[in-house]
């Protein structure tokens, strides 16, 4: 053992030139690996801090094809009472990554993670406290928790129990528990939980903003659980009522739904999960590294014809092929494990960079260390013997009368063997090239489609209800004083926000019900975000606008309807007696959540008077181009009287929008990193195959020089067979990347179109990549003098 490890290391000494080339190649391929496989255990480790978890399940409705995440403010208590496996309820809002005003006697804070709930909270979801008790921290009606890292922050090392915090200014509470940070991420961030101040005035059936979660009290088929609780949810709210049975009839009446809370991350049954692109990424990083290891062993092999004698001197003396073949792969392991090194040096130096630049939280030693480092271990064994079996078989079956002779040759078996390899090596690499320019493709696309609005020089402000509510008027007034401010608006949903309302609403039209979602707005919404007309009028002063007598609606809703003209038609909100609504004008449909989801129907009203009220949302300034940096600054000095205990919370709507691309440029960038790996990888396994050809064929060569060959001849001789595998791996790739790249682009309602010049340039780059390659070296052998290799003879 310790006589194998010597010869394996004094190797790495010999041919330096392929043996960094192997090793860095390599490397290359296993840190892409190691960043995939940590972006992998970090998406798979949420929620797994607590195994109770697992009983834990969010209740959200289905209406149709629209998902509403957000539920009845009565579910949860309605469910716990009915179904007899519920051990408890909660029912709770939260602002999730908006961040919200926190303050004390001596700081104030923007944070995320704020939280109103019901006192069931903490007996759903088993956080634990560091300070205060589980059974009663939210029993008081002022009661709050908080996260740990908060604490620190608001408190810094001071105990913060019995402390009051206030929320926004208006929400005031007092600490009574502080939780301790779970092991691992959760999909829905806590940092601080209120106990609800309206919750008797928000329990009703029409208010759809609580989101509901239930814990069992033993595990349950999530299928099961769902026919129970639409069993009882049709038994006592459906049965009964004659409106709500019509709409059962019709199709419309919602359909409850779970998701375990351990699945909400990746697997929730309706909405988005990063677990297709990570997974998409992990396939990616494993074709990647398997490209490494198809390459070192092509390496190894063209390196071997100047081990060949050795190897019958080694059996000529006695030496087993078993022997040969541990020596072979001791060699390999040790390359290998040198490779891993240094590729998580790389990945450790590199891993703030990635972090910033893709906006990730991944951690080399973080809490799923130990769990890497076996990952690692269970790689490195399986690539070494990928990398390492056939150049140990091939070399162990060396005969040594042949070699001690000089013939070198490992007959047509090999070499046939060898061109598969290097066929698999091209296939990755066109795919890879397709893979590219099809996401660059679509990329540009959305960049480039009409959103159905203008997004250039819009400032979303963030303000409270009250400020968008009563105090509109007088706030909007007071920013249209400012020079270079052009137009003032609000609404509900804001296009381009991370998270905007998509929930529908039924909509009494002709006795039918239409799903639409209801937006709501002030006058001159359409004008400051410029939304083209596509029939009838904007909002105006009038009183019927002013009063939730007329509405606009977008071109969906206008398809959705069952009438040719929809101006002048009359709709109502469904389940409220506040009269009919008029349809004054259809406007382009805007979207709102990015191009992955078709564009819903949407209704727009002026302010909140009809049937619910809907909160959130912001406020809209249009800007003059020509004076954007003084316009802000005097918007940041007037909003100090507008709302003196807030400070200005504002961002540009393009901007805004921009993020909702965020995750594809971070796939676009990671794929284009690995794609120029595995061209770099392709290229040097050529080489390497092109410098094995060429040395068995080098007297061949010399001989058809002093027989006449030229240059041309010589070239197209060898380099016939390596492009002939290239066009063949080109082929074969470009069915398999079509079927891939269409796969991903089925998460989007809107795509770009793949022409046949995409197949085409990736087909032209790959052969030119080959050409360059193996002409380099042919070029090279070609032009040698033939008396230099026909000198031995």
């Amino acid at each position: 053992m310790k006589n194998n490890f010597k010869i394996a290391w004094r190797s790495l000494g010999k041919s330096k030139a392929y043996t960094a080339i192997n090793i860095l190649g390599l490397a290359a391929g296993m840190a892409g690996f190691i960043i995939v496989l940590m972006v992998l255990n970090f998406e798979m480790s949420y929620d797994k801090w607590d195994p109770e978890l697992q009983q834990v399940h969010r209740i959200s409705m289905r209406v149709q094809d629209d998902i509403m995440e957000a539920t009845p403010a009565p579910l949860a208590s309605f469910l716990a009472e009915k179904h007899p496996g519920i051990e408890a309820a909660t029912s709770m809002q939260g602002a999730g990554e908006y961040e919200v005003l926190i303050s004390n006697e001596h700081k104030s804070i923007y944070y995320k993670g704020f939280t109103s709930a019901d006192s069931l909270f903490l007996q759903v979801f088993p956080y634990e406290l560091s300070s205060g008790n589980r059974a009663t921290a939210l029993d008081a009606p002022n009661a709050v928790i908080i996260s740990e890292e908060l604490s620190k922050v608001l408190f810094g090392s001071r105990n913060p129990m019995g402390e009051t915090v206030k929320i926004f200014n208006a929400m005031e509470g007092v600490i009574t528990g502080v939780i301790k940070k779970p092991t691992t991420p959760s999909h829905r961030t806590v940092h601080l939980v209120m106990r609800d101040p309206y919750a008797n005035q928000n329990f009703f059936w029409n208010n759809f903003s609580y989101d509901t979660y239930i814990k069992l009290k033993e595990p349950v088929e999530e299928a099961a659980l769902d026919v129970g609780l639409n069993r009882i949810f049709f038994e006592e709210r459906i049965k009964g009522d004659e409106q709500q049975m019509a709409a059962y009839k019709a199709g419309n009446s919602p359909v409850l739904f779970s998701d375990a809370v351990p699945n909400i991350q990746n697997f929730s049954k309706f909405g988005n999960s990063n677990m297709k692109t990570v997974s998409i990424l992990f396939i990616l990083a494993v074709l990647l590294l398997f490209t490494g290891a198809i390459n070192f062993s092509n390496l190894t092999v063209a390196k071997s014809i100047s081990r060949a004698k050795e190897v019958g001197i080694r059996k000529t003396l006695g030496s087993g092929r078993q022997k040969l073949i541990f020596q072979f792969m001791s060699e390999t392991g040790l390359q290998c494990t040198i490779s891993l090194i240094i590729a998580i040096l790389v990945v450790l130096i590199g891993l703030p960079y990635l972090n910033s630049s893709l906006n990730l939280q991944l951690s080399f030693m973080g809490q799923n260390s130990w769990d890497l480092l076996m990952q690692l271990g269970i790689c490195l064994l399986v690539i070494t013997l990928l990398s390492g079996i056939y150049p140990a078989l091939y070399l162990s079956r060396l005969n040594p009368v042949k070699v001690l002779k000089g013939n070198f040759s490992g007959g047509k078996k090999g070499l046939g063997f060898r061109n598969v390899l290097l066929t698999f090596q091209f296939i990755v690499t066109g795919f890879f090239i397709v893979a590219i320019i099809g996401v660059n493709r679509q990329l540009d696309f959305m960049q480039n489609m009409d959103k159905g609005f203008t997004d250039e020089q819009v400032l979303r402000i963030e303000t409270t209800q009250a400020t968008r509510e009563q105090g509109f008027d007088q706030t909007r007034l007071a920013l249209l004083s400012i020079p270079g401010v052009s137009s003032v608006a609000k609404t509900t949903t804001v296009p381009g926000d991370k998270i905007a309302d998509s929930s529908t609403y039924n909509f009494n039209y002709k006795a039918q019900q239409v799903r639409m979602g209801s937006v709501k707005v002030s006058t001159d919404y359409f004008k400051t975000l410029e939304v083209p007309l596509v029939s009838g009028r904007y909002f105006n002063e009038s009183v019927a606008d002013q009063n939730t007598r007329s509405a606009i609606i977008n071109e969906a809703a206008a398809r959705k309807l069952p009438v040719d003209d929809p101006i002048g038609e009359t709709i109502s909100f469904g389940g409220c007696d506040e009269g009919d609504v008029q349809i004054v004008g259809v406007v382009k449909d805007i979207n709102v959540h990015g191009f992955e989801f078709t564009v819903k129907p949407a209704v727009y009203t002026i302010e909140n008077k009809a049937c619910m009220y809907q909160s959130g949302g912001a406020i809209l300034v249009k800007l003059r181009s020509n004076q954007i940096q003084g316009t802000v600054a005097a918007i940041e000095q007037e909003w100090k009287s507008i709302e003196p205990n807030f400070p200005i919370r504002y961002s540009f709507l393009d901007t805004n929008f921009q993020q909702l691309f965020s995750s594809y440029y971070r796939l676009q960038k990671i794929l284009s990193f690995f794609g120029g790996i595995a061209i770099l990888i392709s290229i040097m396994g050529l080489f390497a195959l092109t410098a094995f050809i060429i040395k068995q064929r080098t007297r061949e060569i010399g001989i058809r020089k002093l027989l006449g060959a030229n240059l041309k001849t010589i070239t197209t001789l060898i380099g016939r067979d390596f492009l002939l595998l290239v066009f063949l791996a080109t082929l074969i790739s470009i069915p398999i990347s079509w079927w891939a790249v269409n796969q991903w682009l089925q998460d989007f309602a809107y795509k770009a179109s793949l022409d046949w010049w995409i197949y085409a340039s990736a087909g032209i780059i790959v052969l030119i990549i080959a050409i360059v390659t193996v002409s380099f070296q042919t070029v090279k052998a070609a032009m040698q003098n033939p008396v230099d290799s026909l000198r031995t003879e």
